[in-house]
């Protein structure tokens, strides 16, 4: 572990490797300068047109910590630790306006579309009626329950959230996360219907 004056960024290194040992001093700094990560992200959404509302901001902040703090250990030394950070924030938040496209084209599966979809299923031989409920099953809780809440048990966004004591934040990413792997489950056995 070298700290000499030639390596810039020695000190950065040293403490990223006392804080992924255990030190909690080390740790509670990493946090502090860690705590750039709020201003970052809302500069960039800025500069990006504000796309994305409040909440949906909050989970990429809450994603973007997760996924720093999974890879310190990986951290080098080659760049200051918010320079390091500052790739997080710019990978999770383009991460979330991917997700965010990718929902808006999921016209399938929205809104009452599952409901159309259980409906064509009873009348097509091609499409078992037990595989819709099937692929939900998959998706495994909660997200599965969610689902299920959303479309059959015709819950809004906020009684779920609620009525299983989680952010609606929390709540919507499950949700259209889940949608996506349905929308994947369920690509094949619609192909044969056409």
């Amino acid at each position: 572990m070298s700290t000499d004056s030639g390596d810039p960024y020695a000190a950065d290194l040293d403490l990223v490797r006392r804080a992924t040992a255990g030190d909690h001093a080390a740790t509670g700094v990493v946090l502090e300068r860690l705590g750039c990560i709020p201003a970052m992200l809302r500069t960039l959404h800025r500069r990006l047109g504000a796309p994305l509302r409040a909440d949906e901001l909050a989970e990429v902040d809450q994603n973007t910590l997760a996924a720093l703090w999974s890879k310190l250990a990986g951290y080098e030394g080659r760049a200051t630790l918010e320079s390091w950070a500052f790739r997080f924030v710019q990978l999770e938040l383009h991460k979330a306006l991917d997700r965010r496209r990718r929902r808006a084209r999921l016209t399938l599966l929205d809104g009452d579309d599952l409901a159309e979809l259980s409906a064509r299923e009873e009348h097509s031989p091609a499409f078992d009626p037990n595989i819709l409920h099937t692929a939900i099953a998959k998706l495994g809780p909660p997200t599965s329950d969610i689902v299920s809440e959303r479309h059959f048990g015709e819950l809004g966004f906020d009684e779920i959230a609620r009525r299983r004591g989680e952010s609606l934040s929390t709540i919507k990413a499950r949700y259209y996360r889940g949608l996506e792997r349905l929308k994947a489950l369920l690509e094949p056995h619609l192909r044969t219907e056409s």
